[in-house]
């Protein structure tokens, strides 16, 4: 039994970045979903998953320091141990029902986004696909993503599985689960029907806006990434490689944008006039917009993380302060009681959140700014389209993840993100990789992992509706609510 959920474990971190081999998600939820219903201790076989799959997947964060590493897979293991637990005790109380289980995956997928610590998406089995694209192989692999979303289409994935190792748990029962399998089936085919129809039908707003903007991201690299460095003046030596390479920009701009991190503190432009007047100086010479991420202090204790904005006349127009801080990394969770551990040293300041998303105005154009861990989190983009954005940037750092596979584990997100919302992405790592992505999740151009370097891109605006933009996870809460229907059927003995 610990043998399968092992084997699922490495088949799950294989299918992921730096590995690739994306075709192993398949028997690695298999395995994990079958050693599950035959565990006599599904808790533990849960933990084994968690731990070891998210161990490795997330390896890249142990350069921040083992401390925040440990309990981080310790957490998952925990989370997945949980699912475990659950699962099993439901299998048992409704004899293996197929909707009642997939009602357990799909709220136990829902609630990892929220909690604990605000969540934690990383993971999401759907974004592998997206590393074996072909559009021959995965033709309708786009309108999947935009018809249910990214949660929604890891759902499917799972629940398509589940199937499987219920015909071979229970074979005895083959004919009620092909007939659950008939009716899910039926399930998806009338939203994606719909949304496949829009083509012709004009059901949904699709609305590619005639003219391209042109931006340039830069990428001005770290001169010693991570947290545990030894460098001198390293805030400083960013922002001025940042700066440096504006100055060789020649050609007009729409867009300049400048990642996470890239200025702040003694940089900040809010607060040093020098760093404003720089800034500002480029704008004007370049007729061009500016999107700088960067973070200033608020007293001894706290800070803010931002992305301002900033005209073509050098004038600061607005900012926006990023909402979602990283566990461990923005801000230490019960600080008061972790005190004595010495790497949280490491983070002596807590995060002060924002509180709403921001639309910023570039020209007759829309566009808005997740910063860095926010933009693994599905709703926080999804509430920037709400907010009529017609274009999605993404400000971040990513020094920390080192040379793993966590940067392109970010990339496969923003990639999804873009398919499910129809909109170009703009990915600004200030390490790299920073990424051009379309609204059909391809990426049309990136750069190198620590490497200086500017990447220019003409990108279309869109402004337009999918299903998922526009009702979120409803695949999600129809699947819990006809779970919950099919489970009080069975309890009550009532019909449908």
């Amino acid at each position: 039994m610990y043998i399968r959920v092992f084997i699922s474990a490495v088949l799950f971190f294989l299918s992921f970045p730096p590995f690739n081999l994306w075709f192993f998600i398949f028997p690695a939820l298999f395995f994990f979903y079958y050693a599950l219903l035959i565990s006599e201790a599904p808790f533990i076989t849960g933990f084994i998953f968690g731990s070891i799959s998210f161990g490795v997947i997330l390896f890249g964060i142990q350069s921040i320091g083992y401390e925040a590493w440990i309990p981080l897979i310790i957490l998952m293991g925990l989370l997945y141990a949980f699912l475990g637990k659950i699962f099993k005790f439901i299998a048992i109380k409704t004899s293996n029902n197929f909707f009642v289980l997939i009602a357990v995956i799909s709220i136990f997928d829902l609630l990892r986004a929220y909690f604990p610590f605000g969540g934690f998406p990383w993971g999401s089995t759907s974004t592998v696909l997206l590393t074996g694209y072909r559009e021959s192989l995965f033709n309708l692999l786009p309108s999947l993503f935009k018809t249910f979303g990214p949660t929604g289409y890891s759902l499917i994935i799972q629940s398509v599985t589940l199937i499987f190792v219920l015909l071979i748990f229970d074979n005895q029962k083959k004919y009620f689960y092909l007939k659950d399998s008939l009716i899910f089936f039926t399930f998806l085919f009338i939203p994606l029907s719909i949304y496949l129809a829009n083509s012709n039908l004009n059901l949904f707003l699709n609305n590619s806006i005639n003219e391209k903007v042109s931006v340039s991201i830069v990428q001005g690299n770290s001169p010693c990434p991570g947290a545990k460095n030894n460098c001198n003046d390293e805030r400083k030596r960013i922002y001025e490689s940042h700066l440096n390479l504006t100055r060789s920009i020649q050609n007009d701009k729409d867009l300049i944008i400048w990642p996470e991190s890239s200025t702040g503190f003694r940089n900040d432009p809010l607060i040093h006039e020098r760093v404003l007047n720089d800034i500002s100086y480029e704008s004007q010479r370049l007729n061009s917009y500016f999107l700088i991420g960067g973070d200033r202090p608020i007293e001894d204790k706290y800070f803010q993380n931002y992305g301002v904005f900033i005209n073509n006349n050098g004038l600061i127009v607005d900012q926006y302060l990023k909402q979602h801080p990283v566990p461990f990394g923005e801000y230490i969770p019960f600080r008061d009681y972790l005190d004595w551990i010495p790497s949280l040293s490491l983070v002596p300041r807590d995060m002060i959140r924002g509180d709403k998303e921001k639309i910023f105005q570039l020209g007759s154009y829309k566009l808005s700014t997740v910063i860095s861990f926010e933009g693994s989190f599905q709703r926080y983009i999804r509430n920037s389209i709400q907010e009529g954005a017609e274009i999605i940037v993404i400000l971040t750092n990513q020094a920390s993840y080192g040379q793993s596979g966590m940067s392109e584990q970010f990339l496969l997100m923003s990639r999804a993100n873009a398919i499910s919302n129809d909109r170009p992405i703009i990915h600004s790592a200030i390490t790299g990789k920073s990424a051009f992505i379309d609204n059909d999740g391809n990426i049309l151009s990136d750069t190198n992992l620590f490497t200086a370097e500017i990447l220019n891109q003409s990108i279309q605006p869109i402004d337009s509706q999918t299903p998922y933009s526009l009702f979120g996870n409803y695949f999600n809460f129809f699947v819990i609510g006809f779970g919950f229907l099919v489970f009080l059927r069975r309890k009550y003995k009532f019909s449908l």
